[in-house]
């Protein structure tokens, strides 16, 4: 077991970007950090803050992880988290990097990104959160493995719009059809390559139209009062729209020149139109993945 204090830090994320179904995700700046310290057992506490969880769904999932390297370890964790839970930000996959890197380390073992990678995206059943959260950047991936890292977008505001409606991922997916129509589907295996292929030349400017797709943003609008209107908004500096992961947050990459101001108070205007109370919350998408600092202080 490591003798040391150390830190580790997770941020959040979005998957998909429209076509990119479960495959492309960036990293955002908001994170969820954990202070470690050898104990004489077990404790897992999380700051008051207001995204700190209401119950123990995120607990059981961190033990749940840190169980698939061993057994418990003696340490005191403390987490501090800026990520919004249950959003389609990410904040399941950054809490599993957490519980896998912490207890990698815990067991004096060096951090093992390649194990993370593969063990993250099995607990999480999709590589797209779990990869953009370890490396950082923009991911492109099959798996664990196959997969390609593109640099942060530079000079981009993201913009989310974050609906109070409760709606789970396991709900979300459930929305989705079995069978899709050849035209659907040829429609977002062609925005699918665009998005690709823009974000690996650093096209921004072809966002706009990559982000489009018909393979789940319209089946979880039925679920999502205003997202067909947040969808379809459009400004001067708006690079691209997308629902974030499962949803039922709305990501916006905006110019870093845009008003974000302006845009947020419209966004959050479409979704009272339809009902809907709204937050804002100004990110930036980030170079930084799963972060680790060991203390120079033995315990």
């Amino acid at each position: 077991m490591s003798e040391r204090s150390f830190r580790a830090s997770a941020p959040a994320s979005s998957a998909n970007l429209g076509p990119g179904f479960d495959a492309v995700a960036i990293a955002l700046s908001a994170r969820m950090e954990a202070s470690v310290a050898p104990a004489r057992r077990f404790t897992l506490h999380f700051s008051a803050a207001p995204h700190a969880p209401t119950h123990d769904g995120l607990r059981d999932s961190i033990e749940r992880s840190m169980r698939r390297i061993g057994t418990l370890p003696r340490v005191r964790i403390e987490i501090a988290n800026d990520i919004p839970l249950g959003a389609g930000l990410g904040s399941s996959a950054a809490a599993t990097l957490l519980a896998l890197g912490i207890a990698q380390r815990a067991a004096g073992n060096r951090i093992d990104r390649a194990q993370i990678a593969a063990l993250a995206c099995e607990i999480e059943g999709h590589p797209d959160n779990a990869l953009a959260a370890l490396y950082g950047g923009t991911t492109i991936a099959c798996d664990a493995r196959d997969f390609i890292r593109v640099p942060a977008l530079r000079e981009t505001i993201a913009l989310v719009t974050i609906p109070q409606i409760d709606l789970s991922t396991a709900e979300a997916r459930s929305l989705l059809p079995t069978r899709y129509l050849r035209a659907d589907a040829v429609y977002s295996i062609q925005h699918a390559a665009l998005l690709g292929a823009a974000l690996a030349a650093g096209r921004l400017d072809a966002l706009h139209a990559a982000m489009k797709d018909r393979i789940h943003q319209p089946f979880r609008a039925e679920k999502i009062p205003g997202l067909r209107e947040a969808l379809a908004y459009d400004a001067p500096g708006v690079r691209g729209i997308a629902l974030s992961g499962a949803g039922p947050t709305v990501l916006m990459l905006l110019d870093r020149h845009a008003d974000a101001r302006r845009i947020g108070a419209e966004m959050r205007a479409l979704f009272a139109a339809a009902g809907i109370a709204s937050s804002t919350l100004r990110l930036r998408p980030s170079a930084r993945g799963f972060i680790f600092r060991e203390s120079a202080e033995t315990a």
